[in-house]
């Protein structure tokens, strides 16, 4: 779970950053960010039962996500981040879907680029 100052956690500021954010999309995620001037980045996820039908493989991909942006959160920029998954998310390796949310991120220069991929267990 994220630390409190991280999480996009009031309806409000969530439907802010869908409605007023700036969209990135890859095949299996859409990123809505919303900049913010001198706070920490903050992030919800997003797995609606679209994606699967099993609530532990949607929980599951919601904590490799918050693993991995946890691991790189000192070169993430500042803002409000709603992170969506597709359902092509659930299809894909879990390692694969890491790697491509690195990559995607920083290609949209939301991340900086000296990051590295852990394993996952």
């Amino acid at each position: 779970m994220f630390k409190r100052k991280h999480r996009l956690a009031k309806t409000t500021s969530v439907v802010a950053a869908l409605k007023n954010g700036r969209g990135f999309f890859n095949p299996e995620i859409n990123i809505r960010f919303l900049p913010t001037v001198g706070m920490d980045p903050k992030f919800t996820i997003v797995v609606s039962t679209k994606v699967d039908k099993r609530a532990v493989r949607r929980n599951r991909l919601k904590r490799i996500i918050r693993e991995l942006i946890n691991q790189n959160l000192t070169g993430i920029r500042p803002g409000d981040y709603v992170i969506m998954l597709k359902p092509r998310a659930a299809k894909v390796e879990e390692a694969l879907l890491l790697k491509n949310l690195l990559t995607s991120l920083v290609g949209w220069g939301l991340l900086r680029k000296n990051v590295t991929i852990t394993k996952q267990n």
